[in-house]
C-alpha cells in the first residue's frame, strides 16, 4: 500500500514540551561547564609542568627575576632582572641547566646550572648575555634584611656595607677615594657575602658597573661596553654578558671558605722568617720621595754601623721616573747592579715600593691602553 501526500505538503515541526526545554538548557550548560573545566584542567597541567620545569633545586626562576632558599625554606637571596623579562616560553631545562632563548628585548643567551659542590654548599651558575651591541645587561640583587660585606674600599668604610642615597651603575674600578670620595678605591672586589650565608661572585671577563639604591636596599650589577672603560676581547663582538656563581650555605663560615678555596688563591710560599722577627727598614722615614743611591747606601751604613737587626730595606717611593715604571732612575741610581751586590755583602735583602698606578708619562701607560 502506498500514501501520496500532495506537493504543497509541509510536515509541521514537533516543538519539545514545556517539560523538556529546560532539561535541555540543563544539558547545554553542563556541556559548557565540562569544557571549560577540561581547557582549565589542561591549562593548569601546562602551567605546573611549566612552573616544575623553571624550578631547579632551592631556586625559583620567574620572568622577572629568581629567589633562592635555604634548606629551611628561608628567602636568603633575591635578584630581579633589571633591563629586560625573560620569555618563559622560551625556556627549557636539560638535567642541571635552565636555559632560556628570549626576553623580552630579543634573542639572548641565558642559562642557570646547578652546582653541588659539597653536601652544605649549593651553588648556581647564572649567564646572561645580549646578541645585540647596545643594550647593558642589568641585574639587581637585594640586601632584603641581611648585613653585606666585601666589595670595595670605600672612603667612608662601614662595616657591615651601609650605602646612602642612589648611584646609577658606574664602572668598577679603582680611584683615589681621596681626590673622589665617591668613588671606589684601591682594593677592591667582585665579591659581597651576607649573614644569610648566601654569597655572590661576578666573573673577572665581565665589563662590570655597580650602582646602589639605599631606599630598595639593593645592589645594581651592570654590564656594558658602549660609554665604558671596557674594551671588549680582540676579535669578539661588543655583547654584553652579566655571570656570576651565586651559593648559598649552612653558616656564613662555610660558605665564606668555600668561595675563599674557589675565587681567592692562597700564598703559595712560607714569606721569610725575618720578617716577622726583625725590622724593615724604610727609606721613606728619613728621605720621603729624595732618595738616590748615595743616600740608600750610607743609610744602611748606618744600620749596620749601630749593629741593629734588619730583615730587608726597603727602598720607597720615587727610585723610577715615573710611577708605573720597573726599571730605575738612572739618574738617581747610576749602578744599580753594583749597589745591590754591596748589599748583598752587608747582609741586607731589598724590598721595592709597588703601587697599582700608572702615570701618562710612564713608558707602561701606552702598554696598558694597548692592552
Amino acid at each position: 500500500m502506498y500514501t501520496f501526500l500532495p506537493e504543497n505538503f509541509t510536515p509541521v515541526k514537533q516543538k519539545p514540551s514545556k517539560e523538556l526545554r529546560p532539561m535541555l538548557g540543563a544539558i547545554l550548560l553542563g556541556l559548557i561547564l565540562f569544557i571549560a573545566a577540561v581547557v582549565a584542567w589542561c591549562y593548569y597541567t601546562v602551567s605546573l609542568r611549566k612552573a616544575e620545569r623553571l624550578k631547579t633545586e632551592l631556586m625559583d626562576l620567574r620572568a622577572d627575576g629568581f629567589v633562592i632558599r635555604n634548606q629551611h625554606g628561608e628567602v636568603v637571596f633575591r635578584l630581579a632582572f633589571r633591563s629586560g623579562s625573560l620569555d618563559l616560553e622560551s625556556c627549557s631545562k636539560e638535567g642541571e641547566i635552565l636555559s632560556c632563548t628570549r626576553s623580552g628585548r630579543g634573542p639572548l643567551i641565558f642559562f642557570i646550572q646547578t652546582v653541588k659542590p659539597k653536601d652544605t654548599v649549593m651553588c648556581y651558575r647564572v649567564r646572561w648575555e645580549e646578541l645585540a651591541a647596545g643594550p647593558a645587561v642589568e641585574h639587581t640583587m637585594f640586601w632584603e634584611d641581611a648585613h653585606w660585606y666585601g666589595g670595595s674600599e670605600m672612603s667612608t668604610q662601614h662595616w657591615p656595607i651601609r650605602l646612602a642615597g642612589y648611584q646609577e651603575p658606574v664602572p668598577y674600578v679603582t680611584s683615589d677615594v681621596y681626590s673622589f670620595r665617591d668613588s671606589f678605591g684601591g682594593i677592591l672586589e667582585r665579591y659581597w657575602l651576607s649573614s644569610k650565608a648566601a654569597a655572590i661572585k661576578i666573573n673577572d671577563s665581565v665589563p662590570f658597573h655597580l650602582g646602589f639604591n639605599a631606599t630598595e636596599r639593593a645592589l645594581f650589577f651592570q654590564a656594558r661596553y658602549k660609554d665604558s672603560p671596557y674594551k671588549p676581547p680582540p676579535g669578539q663582538q661588543p655583547f654584553p654578558e652579566l655571570s656570576y656563581r651565586v651559593c648559598v650555605g649552612s653558616d656564613v663560615t662555610s660558605i665564606h671558605k668555600y668561595m675563599v678555596r674557589r675565587y681567592f688563591n692562597k700564598p703559595s710560599k712560607i714569606p721569610a722568617e725575618n720578617a716577622f722577627r726583625y725590622p724593615i727598614w724604610s727609606t721613606w722615614a728619613l728621605y720621603k720621595n729624595d732618595i738616590d743611591q748615595d743616600k740608600l747606601l750610607r743609610f744602611a751604613e748606618k744600620i749596620k754601623k749601630y749593629r741593629f737587626n734588619c730583615s730587608h730595606i726597603e727602598i720607597d717611593d720615587m727610585y723610577t721616573q715615573a710611577y708605573g715604571d720597573f726599571d730605575f732612575d738612572p739618574i738617581k741610581f747610576p749602578n744599580v747592579t753594583e749597589m745591590f751586590a754591596r748589599l748583598r755583602e752587608d747582609g741586607f735583602k731589598v724590598t721595592l715600593w709597588i703601587h697599582p698606578f700608572v702615570h701618562i708619562d710612564s713608558s707602561n701607560f701606552g702598554v696598558g691602553i694597548e692592552r
